[in-house]
């Protein structure tokens, strides 16, 4: 007996009547991976797409949208609505549903506001209720309000919805009492024969490298809560916030294993669509794209979410360039750095970014090479690239990163090597740093693509 299941994450829905594509609402889009004004459309297509999949139901995994504002919950659900006629929909929610830093914004010329209704979080499993809720076998009410629950979502299998957002320590997660609930569906789930599928909106465990998505991106107590997870006999968790496809895998001490499917963002870079088949007690994951959506005139969606994605980087990069020390202060604010103390350090970082924009790996490759008196980078390995942009490489690298390539270079392949050895310079300058030293294991880790291909494998 199979079962088809789909699951997307973070959808970021973004009203276009909270923005007039003016200069503040330029500089808030061109710093986040993610696309805004677009989401709409983005969102359209991806549900046209599972609307005519043969898939038996939808799951949606939080951040819904982009800041929790009212509009924007209102015009998604809509869209939940009108794909409900076609496949059953299942939602959870997350932080950016409330709006939990209380920042929502609005953005009209060069002007951000902040005063924009969003509904609060006690209001959010009323407003979904017909999104899940409505079908469980069971549900928790955290302490926060929200809702976690169970629902059966084909003849063998069963879906554990979880609301991860806090654990009462600061941190997201759960507390002792919603724990022991998720334990208790767990060996519900087992005794009735089930195959039990998770979704919860944060990580159980860092994908790629702590580094890369380590303390934030995971639930509080991590280790423990994945150890205790997967004691308890849960064997598949779907989960979203870092915007990242991956899929990896955890082995507690007692010897058992959980795998977690980081989805990534619907209307970022890949715009991933996560097939899942359960056949008997076996799992297979297939991902997909939308191919276009309607903004402007036809867009191709991974050419557009990767021009945007790469953006962000290349503006902050033109306007460390340009003279405008006002401008890259302003997009250094944009994206989160203090734009006043990045100013200071515009004059030194303009040539070094003016070289950055225009030099080849030939060019770079010399520089290096008389930085580390010739011990780092291996000439044969940098002459096979030799006059690629390294721009490029880095957008690769951007790409890469986010899990938006099925193309995964071998770790013995000359572009890994290329690529391990020009993260390995910061190390040979501090060679005490834990982190630095730990660079080129993380190169490595991205441009392999890890242990699992997360456009087509089997969950064994």
């Amino acid at each position: 007996m199979k079962t088809k299941v789909t699951f997307i994450a973070d959808t970021h829905h973004f009203s276009p009547t909270l923005a007039d594509g003016g200069r503040a609402y330029q500089l808030r889009s061109g710093s986040d991976q993610k696309c805004l004004l677009e989401t709409g459309a983005i969102i359209d297509a991806v549900f046209d797409v599972i609307a005519k999949s043969d898939t038996d139901a939808v799951m949606i995994v939080g951040d819904i949208t982009d800041d929790g504002e009212r509009v924007s919950h209102e015009e998604f659900r809509e869209k939940c609505y009108k794909l409900q006629r076609s496949k059953p929909v299942y939602i959870v929610t997350a932080t950016h549903d409330w709006c939990c830093d209380g920042n929502p914004r609005s953005f009209s010329g060069d002007t951000v506001s902040t005063d924009v209704p969003v509904v609060p979080v006690e209001e959010l499993r009323e407003f979904y209720r017909d999104f899940g809720i409505d079908k469980a076998k069971e549900e928790y009410i955290t302490h926060l309000g929200e809702v976690s629950y169970v629902a059966d979502i084909g003849e063998n299998v069963r879906l554990l919805a979880i609301n991860d957002d806090q654990n009462g320590k600061g941190h997201s997660g759960y507390t002792e009492a919603h724990f022991d609930w998720i334990e208790e569906q767990i060996k519900k789930a087992k005794a009735d024969g089930k195959v039990l599928l998770a979704m919860e909106h944060h990580l159980i465990m860092p994908h790629i490298h702590p580094l890369i998505s380590g303390h934030g991106m995971c639930v509080g107590d991590r280790e423990y809560v994945a150890s205790r997870l997967a004691d308890a006999g849960l064997k598949y968790m779907f989960t979203g916030h870092s915007h990242v496809l991956r899929v990896s895998d955890f082995v507690s001490e007692k010897g058992n294993k959980i795998f977690q499917v980081n989805i990534g963002a619907a209307v970022g870079y890949p715009s991933p669509i996560v097939n899942v088949t359960v056949d008997g007690e076996d799992v297979s994951i297939e991902t997909v794209h939308a191919p276009t959506f309607e903004y402007n005139g036809t867009q191709d969606t991974l050419k557009y979410t990767a021009k945007h994605f790469f953006e962000m980087f290349d503006r902050a990069l033109t306007g460390a360039a340009g003279k405008d020390t006002k401008e890259f202060a302003d997009r250094m604010d944009a994206l989160g750095i203090d734009g006043k103390k990045a100013a200071k350090f515009h004059p030194f970082v303009k040539l070094p970014a003016r070289y950055l924009l225009k030099v080849r790996v030939r060019g770079a490759y010399r520089l290096a090479n008389a930085l580390t008196l010739g011990r780092v980078i291996d000439k044969r390995d940098a002459k096979e690239f030799a006059d690629r942009p390294v721009l490029d490489f880095i957008h690769d690298i951007m790409l890469a990163a986010v899990g938006g390539t099925p193309e995964r270079h071998s770790a013995d392949s000359a572009y890994c090597r290329l690529v391990k050895q020009v993260a390995s310079i910061p190390s040979f300058f501090v060679r005490k740093n834990k982190a630095l030293r730990e660079l080129p294991e993380v190169a490595e880790l991205i441009v392999t693509g890890g242990k699992y291909n997360a456009y087509k494998c089997d969950l064994k």
